[in-house]
């Protein structure tokens, strides 16, 4: 995708944005890995979302958001993906830091992968929990819930994880191909050096 937010050394922010869920992950400062952080409970009232949000960005100190964006096959954006762009564009005028879209069409699959593989292993520490939208705080399922229940909730922000890793080591790969002409260059010029 065009339009990569030229940020180095610095934080980002991942929504996997859902109808029910927001699934948000978090960078290291030198912007290399990638953590599922929380997960927002979608509020009714849309500014209740919009102000978890900003709250999020604060608290992670984040300077640049990045949002996954269902692609189909065929790369057109049907209406899943308008209803994200939709919202992103409610969300632009509440926040002051950059955003970007990024090909979220494999990012459940490899959770769900992820997921198997963590359920089938040891237990793992636990995640910082859900969040609802409108408050602060986790939101603990009781018990009795079926295994599918618990499940799904879980992928939200271990998809946006995905997500946001993917776009880092994209930056990470067009970084390394910019800076391969200027290591020939300089070569170029030791050269040069060398035979005078």
């Amino acid at each position: 995708m065009t339009g990569a937010l030229h940020i180095r050394m610095t934080r980002l922010l991942a929504l996997d944005v859902g109808e029910v869920r927001i699934g948000v992950a978090v960078s290291d400062y030198s912007g290399s890995m990638a953590f599922p952080y929380t997960i927002l409970h979608v509020s009714r009232d849309e500014a209740q979302t919009l102000a978890a949000i900003q709250r999020l960005i604060e608290e992670t100190e984040a300077e640049g958001l990045v949002v996954g964006l269902p692609i189909s096959l065929d790369g057109q954006i049907h209406a899943q993906g308008q209803r994200i762009q939709a919202f992103v564009e409610r969300l632009k005028p509440a926040i002051s830091q950059p955003v970007m879209f990024w090909d979220e069409r494999l990012s459940t699959v490899e959770a769900e992968r992820l997921l198997f593989e963590s359920h089938s292993g040891p237990q793992g520490k636990p995640g910082r929990g859900e969040r609802k939208a409108g408050g602060a705080g986790s939101s603990h399922r009781g018990p009795g819930k079926g295994k599918r229940r618990k499940k799904q909730p879980e992928l939200d922000d271990k998809a946006a994880a995905i997500i946001l890793k993917e776009y880092l080591d994209h930056l990470a790969h067009e970084k390394n191909r910019l800076d391969q002409p200027l290591h020939k260059e300089q070569e170029q010029v030791k050269l040069g050096e060398n035979e005078q």
